[in-house]
């Protein structure tokens, strides 16, 4: 799946190149990004359910690890299109996560609404329920390898400009899509049942979790070039979809799921021009990523596990909250070197030498 999305993301690309003229202004250039941030998948309900459980379950994962990409940008005019790829590279430690089972009372909370769209309001959390009680609670250590393909357009007002080389300032509107596939492992499990008596033991790999996430923004910024510097601020309320397989090894069993949401991202940016086309950059980005839908089971070795095999369907959230630092430099691709330009003059021609004529 891993070199499958890298294939994808490497035609995409190389289809952006072709696209375009190859006298056209490009510009290019590597990144490193490290991230950080939260990702929870929950399930649960306040009422009871077929076993007469009022209860669920949450998965926590860090969101820290790093990136390493490169980008290319089009301008032509006040147009400017950019695409980018970025990974991990390798399987990175990502910190401690977290897989609780709990119980839920009449006194606990149910927030599902994080963008409230008719009311106009905002939760930024994470987390759904609150005020529950654990019967098992599993801590270990965590593994992600992530690949990102995004993909963005702008388009400049006033005296702003697409090329980082030039002076001006100005509004601009933006939008993108972006997919990134991620997988978490999480393993070194010791775990905690609420029993008599009260279990508590290592048990391995505890779960694998992958992710396949597409998303769409929308919004704008505002960019300001003076002199050797430049500053650059979008934000971009989104949408998207995201599907998920949980492996729980020790129980055999799958659980897939599809979620639908809304988010946004935002980025602030500082650059400086050291060199007519190169330039080095600063930027902080923030992601959040809200959503709601359904997940089925497939497997399992207990009774109750096959059992939800029957079921069409069990409510799911999953919620992701992202923030990084990004370092890069850019460079202006001078496609024709005026060194090396020839000038093409037509082949010398003998001169024709006319016969005298015999008085």
């Amino acid at each position: 799946m891993v070199l499958k999305n890298l294939k994808l993301c490497h035609f995409l690309i190389l289809l952006f190149l072709l696209v375009f003229e190859i006298n056209a202004e490009i510009i290019w250039g590597p990144s490193i990004e490290k991230s950080g941030g939260e990702y929870i998948f929950e399930t649960g309900n306040k009422f009871p359910n077929l076993s007469g459980i009022r209860g669920g379950s949450r998965i926590s994962f860090p969101r820290t690890f790093t990136l390493f990409g490169i980008q290319g940008i089009y301008t032509k005019d006040r147009w400017e299109l950019n695409g980018n790829i970025k990974t991990t590279g390798w399987n990175q430690k990502s910190g401690e996560a977290r897989d609780e089972d709990f119980l839920l009372g009449s006194v606990s909370t149910e927030k599902t609404t994080n963008i409230a769209t008719r009311e106009w309001s905002y939760r930024d959390s994470a987390t759904v329920y609150s005020g529950s009680r654990n019967f098992a609670d599993g801590k270990g250590k965590s593994t992600i390898v992530e690949n990102r393909f995004e993909i963005n357009g702008r388009y400049y007002f006033q005296d702003a400009n697409p090329d980082h080389w030039k002076e001006g300032s100005g509004f601009f509107l933006a939008t993108g899509m972006r997919y990134s596939y991620f997988k978490y492992l999480f393993y070194d499990v010791n775990q905690f049942i609420d029993s008599t008596p009260v279990i508590y033991a290592p048990i391995g790999i505890g779960l694998s979790f992958s992710n396949d996430l597409w998303e769409i923004f929308y919004g704008g910024g505002y960019r300001y070039s003076k002199d050797n510097f430049y500053f650059d601020f979008s934000f971009m309320p989104s949408m998207g979809r995201i599907k998920t397989r949980d492996f729980h090894v020790q129980r055999s069993i799958n659980f897939f799921s599809e979620n639908y949401g809304l988010g946004w991202a935002s980025k602030i940016e500082m650059g400086y021009k050291f060199y007519p086309s190169w330039l080095s950059y600063f930027r902080v980005n923030h992601r959040r990523f809200f959503s709601e839908g359904r997940f089925t089971s497939q497997g399992g070795l207990t009774v109750a596990d096959l059992t939800s095999n029957l079921v069409s369907g069990f409510k799911s959230h999953i919620n992701i909250k992202d923030f990084s630092i990004e370092i890069g430099v850019l460079n202006k691709v001078d496609w024709i070197d005026s060194n090396t330009k020839t000038e093409i003059k037509d082949p010398p021609t003998k001169e024709k030498i006319e016969p005298n004529e015999s008085n």
